[in-house]
């Protein structure tokens, strides 16, 4: 069940919503039909059973919330009134939760503000930068999950926390997030060493599904030692996803034999093969000379 829950959390919303869609357009014909899952499952290959299953985890709430509406009419008055809580003293913004605010919700659902799952929950309500929740985000995200208090909104989160490290795909949705909240406002790149510290975080914490380390190459520590020593610029979105794309591939090939210079790898990350050829493996290329007849 928690598998299911999570399956749906790594949906993005469009595809979320056409699953509600087909959830309740089956019910509608299993209450018309009068037939059961196991009619309904000779219909299109969609297990009714699962689907039914898997929302109510998701939505705690059961069949019937998913047709007509997935939340009660109290439910977004209510995250109104819960994101009012968490408002700084005098805050001019009243449709922003800032740091203080921000730390406060934390602390009452449970999240480790150091830890991935800060990135996990921040993602869930579309935070617009690092320690700072927006009205509509967290209003929104919650109304669609059905977490209208702060225990459910816990629960939810510790189910994520549950699944991190197993799934990937919910993993890959959280890491590519994380740039848009470790990025200033306006800007379309991090700063190196900002992300130095989110790559630290997300290859490494015990809830990564990715941990950037092998048997025989510790590579997220070369990563980092490359960076501090060869690149000095900013990270742009292209070179942050590229970079769990390579984390992946190295941690299956350590030769790194999938690489090749013709390949469309950013530029960073051929220096960075490079030099751990050169400086960490003692490879010599050998110089090829031309023969005279």
């Amino acid at each position: 069940m928690w598998t299911h829950q999570a399956f749906f959390h790594s949906l993005t919303r469009d595809q979320r919503s056409f699953f509600r869609n087909i959830l309740a357009t089956r019910i509608h014909e299993a209450l018309e039909l009068k037939k059961g899952p196991a009619d309904l499952a000779q219909g299109p290959p969609i297990m009714f059973s699962l689907l039914l299953q898997t929302t109510e985890a998701y939505y705690s709430g059961g069949a019937s919330t998913v047709i007509g509406s997935t939340t009660s009419p109290a439910a977004k008055p209510a995250l109104n009134k819960l994101f009012d809580r968490y408002q700084e003293a005098g805050a001019q913004d009243k449709d922003i939760v800032g740091v203080e605010g921000t730390m406060k919700y934390f602390q009452d659902t449970g999240v480790d503000a150091e830890g991935l799952d800060a990135l996990a929950a921040l993602e869930i309500v579309q935070a617009p930068t690092m320690g700072e929740m927006s009205r509509n985000g967290f209003v929104n995200e919650w109304e669609e999950r059905n977490c209208d208090t702060v225990d459910k909104q816990k629960a939810f989160i510790k189910t994520i926390k549950r699944e991190l490290a197993s799934n990937k795909d919910l993993y890959t949705r959280i890491y590519k997030y994380t740039f848009t909240i470790a990025k200033s406002s306006g800007q379309k790149a991090v700063p190196l060493d900002v992300a130095i510290v989110y790559w630290e975080l997300l290859f490494s914490s015990p809830l990564s599904a990715v941990k950037w380390t092998s048997p025989n190459t510790p590579w997220l520590s070369w990563w980092s030692e490359f960076l501090n020593s060869s690149w000095k610029k900013s990270v742009n979105k292209d070179m942050w996803n590229e970079t769990l794309k390579f984390a992946q591939l190295t941690l299956n090939d350590e030769s790194m034999s999938f690489w090749n210079e013709e390949a469309s790898w950013p530029s960073v990350i051929d220096d960075f093969v490079g030099w751990v050829k050169k400086e960490k493996r003692g490879d010599v290329q050998e110089e090829v000379m031309d023969e005279e007849y």
